[in-house]
């Protein structure tokens, strides 16, 4: 069974929420249960950036950039309407 004060972030997106969060945390004043979630985010964005640097690049031909940067600008213009 999983420790129940353990975090894990598992992409990017879960990673800026907890960089958010840890962020609103430093901005008002913690109580040890806020301090206690803190630490928990701390520890699990370190621990998801060191997973990220072991991983090899990923390295994208040339061929499908102009179709990546033709989705980017849908889902830009999807964005915005």
């Amino acid at each position: 069974m999983p420790n129940a004060d353990t975090l894990t972030i598992g992409s990017l997106e879960d990673r800026r929420a907890a960089v958010l969060r840890a962020a609103a945390l430093l901005q008002s004043a913690m109580d040890s249960d806020e301090d206690h979630e803190f630490e928990m985010l701390t520890e699990a964005i370190a621990e998801f950036d060191i997973r990220q640097e072991a991983l090899a690049p990923v390295e994208i031909p040339p061929a499908f950039m102009p179709f990546i940067r033709e989705v980017a600008r849908q889902r830009a213009a999807n964005q915005r309407s």
